[in-house]
């Protein structure tokens, strides 16, 4: 016990992190008490690793708490446990955090050969109320792996796959860099030997030559931020060896082609000295286009910040520069971890949690930017938690909607599972089937070959749309015959009332692709989904008159219709002559978005007459384009404006959507609408709505859109 007083007192106090001695002692004699005699598979005793994962936490400066939780985290496991005793030795604060532990550490991968990081993600959200307990399962997996040859070859094989898989991507998204190097360094070694070996060869072959050009650079940015005065500390920057192999496979080049490889770190002491000492880089060394980002002005989702300019130094030759202060350094490295007070007791806790806040609203946000109204609607789900993340018997994690039922579970593992459901079980109890599931539930299905399967009643407990349909499906299957004679019926009568007959309307050529539109096979099939009200007679019949009369009546008779129809209420046909035709109802296809100058091709449909599209269009592939293709062209001396959509790609600045928005104004052009995302690469997609005379006036906006700074390529939407 006094050894473990003794080390955790002496990396608390190298850390400046406050605790009081007593509650020091009593947890200490706790967990001696508890871990007394316990071996791990490596023969090596359960304390010896635990007090290990507590100094790492620790030396992330983390509070008293979080290291006595570390400590305490093996604890659950053994039979001496008692929770009420715990509460007594430590405090329930660390129980939680040991109870919240034990849970991230029964989640199993290993049966999913690929995971999903966002539900990855939002799981994490869910169960972590403490963001604590998250640092420490990290902290636990990075000790593990550091000590791998402790256990076998599958199994070190195993965790170096959910180090890459799972808590790599967690240390990334909460900023914690340099353990999520180490993670991913260390399972690239194990997982791809050859690979690591290498890559480690060619960088070890030039690595004086490097390191010489590198230690050059760095004197002549010393003396050149010297002179003007600003304090910093400039470093090369060694790049880690799984995100070279990453780079290499993306770009399908050797490492000496990476831009980054070559890497430098210039560590100011304001925000002041960033951009001076990035102005200075820039006079020195000619930067590469395209390759500036500015995360102190927009900041990362994970709270790293800093500049980022690739240059060419001697010989042409491109290599890195980051630009941060310390405060951004400290973030950059230890992430969250950097963002807890340890001053004040009673200002922890809550401290944390606002930051968590923080975290959850930007992860979530960073892919909903588009304002539409399906992604605000799933943007609300997410930010207020309306997700279950519940367990199966062998620990898989499942996401449901929140109000879903061991109905909804058992569908989401396998129809057949559902359908020989009899009863559930929630965390080792038997429930009613229409009991809501809680985050972190254990559930379990019962199952009999007896079983009669879903029943109607079942519709009013489901959540999911999934298991609705399967549902629907297995109710309708079992009436089927039924519902083929009420929907031949109601199929029939709606026949009746066409004026083409019936034998001409079911003809294979006609009944075949009006079907599939449907996603039916055969006429039986429709017949049942009409029995069963999931489709109506009237649409199917419609369908069928449209196929028979794009391919029965001639194209004549439905340019003469289309004349006949145009009541001058479209004046489309002013701007675009067809095939010497006049007066002909034309429309403009929104897919393409034709605008004068446009090579441009007329697609005619039986009701609303010629349709332009460009030439180019995607969609015209889909269309019966050989049958029903008419020549058009534009009529000379147009006087009209075009809305014309385009993407800008540009990187992310403050200011680069009104730079787009002033330099519309200053061309005296249109703007419709204007949307904004920004990508994983942090780069800003700005797609403007404009109106547009003809191609010359949308060149010349291009040309002018490709001055601003920052831009670095346009493409009009086709």
């Amino acid at each position: 016990m006094n050894d473990i007083v003794d080390i955790l007192t002496d990396v608390m106090e190298k850390n400046s992190i406050k605790y009081k001695k007593d509650e020091l002692e009593k947890i200490a004699s706790y967990a001696n008490y508890i871990y007394k005699d316990k071996l791990r598979i490596s023969k090596k005793t359960v304390l010896e690793h635990t007090l290990g994962v507590a100094c790492y936490v620790a030396n992330l400066k983390l509070d008293d708490s979080a290291i006595y939780a570390a400590l305490l985290h093996e604890v659950i496991k053994y039979p001496e446990y008692d929770e009420q005793e715990m509460i007594k030795n430590s405090s329930s604060e660390i129980v939680d955090m040991v109870n919240t532990i034990s849970k991230l550490s029964y989640f199993n991968f290993k049966h999913s050969n690929e995971v999903d990081n966002d539900i990855l993600r939002r799981m994490f959200i869910a169960i972590a109320k403490d963001t604590r307990t998250v640092i420490i399962k990290l902290a636990d997996r990075l000790y593990n792996m550091k000590n791998i040859e402790e256990v076998d070859d599958k199994t070190g094989k195993e965790m170096a796959k959910e180090c890459l898989d799972i808590y790599a991507p967690i240390a990334h998204r909460l900023g914690m860099s340099q353990i999520k190097t180490e993670l991913e360094d260390i399972s690239f070694r194990i997982l791809y030997p050859g690979e690591y070996q290498e890559i480690k060869k060619e960088i070890d072959q030039k690595k004086v030559a490097r390191q010489n050009y590198i230690n050059n650079r760095i004197d002549e940015i010393k003396q050149a931020l010297e002179k003007e005065n600003i304090e910093a500390t400039v470093y090369g920057r060694p790049k880690h060896f799984y995100s070279i192999y990453k780079k290499m496979k993306a770009k399908g080049c050797r490492a000496d082609d990476l831009f980054d490889l070559l890497a430098i770190r210039i560590i100011v002491s304001s925000i002041k000295d960033c951009y001076s000492a990035l102005g200075i880089v820039h006079d020195m060394y000619k930067p590469m286009p395209g390759r500036f980002k500015d995360y102190i002005a927009v900041p990362k989702t994970n709270m790293y910040q800093s500049l980022h300019t690739t240059v060419f130094g001697e010989g042409a030759k491109p290599f890195e520069i980051q630009i941060r202060t310390w405060d951004m350094h400290r973030v950059a490295e230890e992430g969250i971890a950097a963002h807890f007070s340890y001053k004040e007791k009673t200002s922890k806790v809550n401290d944390a949690d606002k930051k968590l806040l923080w975290i959850r609203k930007a992860l979530e946000l960073q892919q909903e930017l588009e304002d539409t109204t399906s992604n605000i609607d799933k943007m609300k789900t997410e930010l207020f938690g309306d997700e279950v993340f519940v367990f199966t018997p062998k620990g898989e994690i499942k996401a449901l909607p929140k109000g879903s039922t061991p109905i909804d579970f058992a569908y989401l593992i396998h129809q057949k599972v559902a359908e020989k459901m009899v009863g559930a079980k929630i965390n080792s109890r038997i429930v009613p089937i229409y009991t809501n599931l809680k985050n972190t539930d254990i559930v379990e299905i019962i199952t009999s070959k007896n079983s009669n399967g879903p029943n109607v009643d079942w519709l009013k407990y489901v959540k999911t749309s999934s298991a609705k349909n399967k549902i629907s499906a297995f109710l309708k299957k079992q009436g089927k015959e039924e519902n083929i004679i009420k929907g031949k019926e109601s199929f029939e009568k709606e026949l009746k009332k066409q004026k083409y007959s019936k034998e001409s309307l079911l003809k294979e050529d006609i009944l075949k692709p009006a079907l599939k539109k449907f996603n039916f096979n055969t006429l039986e099939e429709a017949y049942e989904n009409i029995g069963f009200g999931s489709i109506s007679p009237v649409k199917i019949v419609n369908k069928l008159v449209e196929t028979f009369v794009e391919k029965n009546i001639p194209k004549e008779e439905i340019i003469n219709k289309n004349i006949k129809n145009n009541k001058n209420k479209n004046r489309n046909n002013d701007l675009v002559k067809v095939e010497n035709i006049d007066n002909c109802l034309v429309k403009f296809a929104k897919c393409c978005m034709p605008i004068p100058g446009d090579d441009i091709v007329g697609y005619i449909t039986y009701s609303n007459g010629v349709s332009i599209h460009r030439k180019d269009c995607t969609n015209l592939k889909n269309l019966d384009s050989i049958n029903r293709k008419i020549n058009v062209e534009w009529k000379q001396q147009i006087k009209a404006d075009f809305s014309c959509k385009i993407n800008i790609f540009a990187n992310n600045t403050d200011k680069i959507v009104s730079d787009v928005i002033l330099k519309l104004k200053e061309l005296k052009i249109n703007l419709q609408e204007i949307n904004s995302k920004i990508n994983d690469s942090n780069e800003v997609i700005i797609q403007i709505n404009v109106d547009i005379s003809d191609s010359k006036q949308l060149q010349n906006l291009i040309k002018n859109l490709r001055k601003i700074d920052s831009v670095f390529d346009i493409r009009r939407l086709k």
